[in-house]
């Protein structure tokens, strides 16, 4: 009959129990790289219309990054592509910058996205609140007819843009 030596069984189990922790790590790791680069991207599209190369990126980084040191391309392009996450001080800067939500991507909770129909209800929401009646009802009266005319495609629309303008001519008044 063999013994079994109690040590050599525990270590095994160790080791087992140590590789499948560190497996589950680094899907988890992988898993948050991924949604990182996802808000980063979907945050640049929504500033600048389009996703910078990573040289514009780091540069732009490196401008608003005071008293950190900065990114070189490479990191940007690691970045954007889900290949790394930033430490803390660079993510606060990104943050700050793209107005990322940080539990966006660190959590393991799905966010539900919100399609550009829900953008645009929540645009024309805000703007109403800050309207007199009688432009509510110019506004009102305008979406209605714009949908009954020719239907409304809000993918086609600069969104961002629109709101801006909205906002500015709103202050003016």
């Amino acid at each position: 009959m063999h013994r079994i030596n109690c040590t050599q069984t525990k270590r095994a189990i160790l080791y087992m129990d140590g590789t499948s922790n560190k497996r589950t790590q680094n899907t988890k790791l992988d898993e948050a790289k991924a949604r990182f680069s996802k808000a980063v991207n979907i945050a640049l599209l929504n500033r600048f219309g389009k996703i910078p190369t990573a040289n514009a990126f780091a540069n732009q980084f490196n401008y608003r990054a005071e008293g950190i040191t900065g990114i070189t391309r490479e990191t940007a392009r690691k970045w954007l592509g889900g290949q790394a996450i930033p430490e803390v001080a660079k993510l606060i800067v990104l943050v700050d910058w793209l107005g990322l939500d940080a539990n966006e991507f660190m959590s393991h909770r799905i966010k539900q996205v919100k399609s550009d129909d829900d953008v645009v209800v929540d645009t024309v929401l805000e703007l109403l609140r800050h309207m007199d009646e009688k432009n509510r009802n110019v506004v009102l009266i305008t979406a209605w007819a714009l949908r009954e005319a020719q239907g409304l495609q809000a993918h086609k629309l600069d969104l961002q843009g629109l709101r801006r303008t909205l906002l500015l001519n709103l202050d003016t008044n």
